[in-house]
């Protein structure tokens, strides 16, 4: 393992031995030795966690599965959020890091990733979380598309409602997430989902964020907030809906890319189409209302919507033959909301 922090500009080649020259060199970057050849990464130590592979790309910076390495074994991995100084826009992405610390510690919720730190130095800034081991969403349905896995309508309907969950723990602190897609719906190694990612949430003890941020990943943004607006919880119930649409039927309700605001505009006030999704009646009713173009037509709340997506869950596992004991202890409202 090297031992080489930020400002350290040589690391040893681990194969032979020599000097390697790391002076400009990206964090965790692959350099080839010359003298043995070998393909080496570097920089693998920021502070004191060594980074063992790359586990996502995020709005504002790279994430790590890292390790501490001062810390007395057992402490277990986390997912290390790394944004460099040397990073174009580095102050904007710096306040979206520290949004997504400040409104994930006030919704504190299970069903919210749990930020353990934030970290600042003349190198940049790190963010300190919760490791999810079982992906995400996004991975989730690449996976199933390539025939490897399967996204069932009880799974997602079951992971739709512990994400509501999570929506209005954080609505009750005054915040709307406003960045729902599916790489920010996280999974524990047990498969329990998690929302990650408030980098671009709205609160009033956070910054307000530029609006042209909201439209990075337009396939699941609500369209009034195409149009300006900067969103409430039923834009989060349709960018939600959007997610389990896309799990559904690998791929989003809407080819966005490429498209002008006017042009987003005009096809997002054109309800989804459900003609290729093989879902229940149920599920599609749900699903049609979250995403509704007006948001006056869909759930006047989250726990509307948890009712109806319970009820589509609970009809469809009967007819398949059982439940769950998660989805056992939801229906029969056991576990308690916060």
């Amino acid at each position: 393992m090297s031992s080489a922090t930020p400002d350290q500009s040589v690391e040893p080649c681990p194969s032979c031995g020599v000097k390697l020259d790391i002076a400009g060199e990206p964090t965790f970057s692959m350099v080839r030795c010359p003298r043995c050849c070998s393909e080496v990464r570097v920089r693998r130590r920021i502070g004191p966690y060594e980074l063992l592979e790359i586990a996502g790309q995020g709005g504002s910076g790279r994430v790590f599965r890292a390790r501490c390495v001062t810390e007395h074994e057992g402490v277990g991995d986390v997912a290390l959020k790394v944004l460099e100084r040397s990073a174009p826009d580095y102050e904007e992405h710096l306040v979206m890091l520290r949004n997504e610390a400040v409104c994930a510690r006030l919704v504190d919720h299970p069903g919210v990733v749990k930020i353990l730190n934030l970290e600042e130095d003349e190198s940049g800034a790190r963010l300190v979380m919760e490791f999810m081991g079982g992906g995400s969403l996004h991975e989730q349905i690449g996976s199933a598309d390539s025939g490897i896995s399967r996204l069932d309508e009880g799974s997602v309907l079951r992971l739709g409602v512990q994400i509501l969950d999570a929506l209005a723990a954080a609505e009750a602190r005054g915040i709307v997430h406003r960045d729902l897609k599916p790489a920010n719906i996280l999974f524990t190694d047990d498969g329990s989902a998690k929302l990650g990612d408030f980098g671009l949430a709205r609160s009033i003890a956070a910054k307000p964020i530029a609006q042209s941020y909201l439209l990075a990943t337009p396939d699941y943004v609500a369209p009034e907030m195409i149009e300006g607006f900067s969103g409430d919880f039923r834009s989060d119930l349709y960018g939600l809906g959007c997610c389990l649409y896309h799990a559904l039927t690998s791929a989003p309700p809407y080819q966005t890319e490429g498209l002008s605001i006017p042009e987003l505009l005009d096809l997002k006030s054109k309800p989804v189409s459900f003609s290729g999704m093989d879902a229940s009646p149920a599920t599609r009713n749900l699903l049609a209302k979250m995403t509704d173009p007006n948001p006056g037509k869909r759930f006047a709340s989250h726990s509307q919507a948890r009712k109806e997506m319970l009820a589509a869950f609970g009809a469809r596992e009967r007819k398949v033959g059982g439940l769950g004991e998660l989805m056992r202890n939801l229906l029969a409202g056991n576990i308690r909301k916060r």
